[in-house]
């Protein structure tokens, strides 16, 4: 198939920034006005919950610097740290639990098995790339590594056991004996600092780019398919954590920049369709927030359950 190129560009309103509250706009025709959310924003180190349809029950918290969050059942997010990783309650933010003894964690996910997968570079005695699998207890179970690699964000566990992963200009799927089985290479700047990747049934991976900003969609054969982002008037910059929605369209946060003063920078909260259309945005309230670089739509999730992304790259409940 011949690469397609979805950057677009069109129409879209400015957008006048209350410090009161957020800023909600749907450019389909699509009621989003229940819609709830956790956050991370990186440029707080703060973690959030937001009602939109009940901002009485939002909150703000801070927390330790660190990449990636997900749902983990029992009413929990888990969040990355430099050490390990929090396991934090999504109706107030309270920390219940800690992992602090894996200094040098860049990222944390919870796997299918239970266990939870820390992410690391030249770490745990090992060159380039380093999976730690830890129990519940935080008793290391088993390494897996990724030699020949000098940057590394998120990990991602396919249905099928293997692993895909973020290394600035290079996305790569790995299996468990540290073999990579597949690569694409992006486009964009040399310091890509590409952050996240999602498998697709048809076995097309989503990568959201960081400083490419915008999605890129690669094929079975490592080629680009398509770019999707813009317009100019979200200002895009460096495009972060990402969720695929059950309707195939993607939500992504458009990180800023660090430090606390990038509230009132861009929107920072974006929806695609799958074929590159702007669906939604959020604007941010910048007396609360500075850059957002994750996100969980939490609309139609069990809070209660686990949650990894199926073969459609949707977060789906383990039972």
């Amino acid at each position: 198939m011949r690469p397609l190129n979805f950057l677009f560009s069109f129409f879209f309103s400015s957008v006048l920034i209350s410090a009161a509250q957020e800023k909600v706009h749907n450019h389909q025709d699509l009621n989003h006005s229940t819609r709830r959310l956790l956050l991370r924003d990186e440029g707080l180190s703060q973690l959030s919950y937001v009602d939109i349809s009940k901002p009485t029950s939002n909150w703000y918290t801070p927390v330790p610097p660190g990449r990636d969050l997900q749902l983990i059942g029992n009413g929990k997010v888990l969040i990355g740290t430099g050490s390990g990783y929090e396991e934090r309650e999504i109706t107030s933010g309270k920390k219940v639990f800690e992992l602090a003894s894996f200094a040098g964690t860049i990222a944390a996910r919870r796997l299918r098995n239970g266990n939870t997968m820390l992410v690391g570079l030249n770490w745990q005695g090992k060159e380039g790339i380093v999976l730690a699998e830890v129990d519940l207890k935080g008793n290391l179970q088993r390494t897996i590594n990724y030699p020949g690699f000098t940057y590394v964000r998120l990990v991602r566990e396919t249905p099928s056991g293997t692993f895909l992963i973020t290394a600035n200009d290079i996305v790569f799927e790995g299996n468990d004996s540290g073999v990579v089985i597949w690569k694409a290479k992006l486009t964009g700047p040399e310091k890509t600092n590409a952050w996240q990747a999602s498998r697709l049934a048809n076995g097309h991976t989503v990568v959201s780019t960081g400083y490419g900003g915008n999605v890129q969609i690669f094929g079975t054969d490592g080629n680009k398919i398509a770019a999707i982002g813009g317009p100019a008037d979200v200002k895009p910059n460096f495009y972060a954590g990402h969720q695929i929605l059950s309707n195939g369209n993607i939500v992504v946060t458009n990180w800023q920049g660090h430090g606390p003063k990038f509230g009132s920078s861009g929107v920072q909260l974006l929806e695609y369709t799958h074929g590159g259309e702007l669906a939604w945005s959020w604007t941010q309230d910048p007396v609360k927030y500075s850059s957002l670089q994750g996100v969980i739509v939490l609309d139609g999730l069990d809070l209660n359950l686990l949650h990894v992304e199926n073969e459609n790259g949707v977060l789906t409940p383990v039972k």
